[in-house]
C-alpha cells in the first residue's frame, strides 16, 4: 500500500507506505506519524508496519537542518 496525504498541523505532503511481514500471525492497529511534527495522520490495520517520509522539501533553511541532523560520510 502507498498513499499520500497532508499533514492537518504543518501542511507538509506525506507518503505513507506499508511493509507488511512475509508470514504474519495477525494484523493490529498502527499509526503514522508526521516526521516533522510527530502529528498522527494515518492509522490502519496491519501486520508490519507504516514508513512515512515527506515528498518534498520545501526550503533551503530545511535542507542546511537536515545535514546537521543526517550528516554524509
Amino acid at each position: 500500500m502507498k498513499m499520500q496525504v497532508e499533514c492537518t498541523n504543518c501542511k507538509i505532503e506525506l507518503e505513507i507506505r506499508e511493509n507488511s511481514l512475509l508470514f504474519s500471525e495477525k494484523k493490529v492497529i498502527e499509526k503514522a506519524n508526521c516526521p516533522s511534527c510527530e502529528t498522527q495522520v494515518y492509522s490502519g490495520e496491519t501486520d508490519g508496519w507504516f514508513f512515512v517520509q515527506r515528498l518534498k522539501v520545501i526550503n533551503k533553511r530545511e535542507i542546511e537542518a537536515l545535514k546537521v541532523i543526517f550528516p554524509m560520510p
